[in-house]
């Protein structure tokens, strides 16, 4: 009853998980076999918990390797930033009004905009 309440006086942060993954399960293995567990997860691109997991329950791992360039993952960031930081200057500047409505409108339409084309960017490449 308190976790609901608690949830719907939330203000921020992240989101809370449908499935928790709080219980620790742990097996014995040699220090090969550990390598050799640690480096097909690796292949994969997930950890060595969501890699063991997945054999466990499924028997197999489909590999699914989805890889955004580097370039584009610095752009997304960047753009994300910009974002932000423009979010931050229209929040200051309607605390002084400073700025003319139409401006203060164009920056804060800018936010989504730019937001919209990391999206379309990451989303495009998949």
């Amino acid at each position: 009853m308190t976790q609901n309440y608690k949830r719907q006086r939330s203000k921020g942060g992240r989101p809370s998980k449908e499935v928790r993954k709080n219980i620790i399960l742990t097996f014995k293995c040699s220090a090969y076999e550990k390598m050799v567990i640690a480096q097909k997860a690796k292949e994969l691109n997930l950890n060595i918990s969501e890699y063991i997991r997945r054999m466990s329950v499924n028997g197999k791992v489909d590999q699914q390797i989805k890889v955004l360039p580097a370039e584009v993952l610095a752009l997304s960031g960047t753009l994300n930033h910009i974002a932000a930081n423009i979010n931050q200057v229209a929040k200051k500047r309607n605390k002084d009004e400073d700025l003319s409505m139409m401006e203060l409108v164009n920056l804060q339409n800018m936010v989504p905009v730019l937001k919209g084309i990391a999206v379309e960017i990451k989303n495009y490449l998949r």
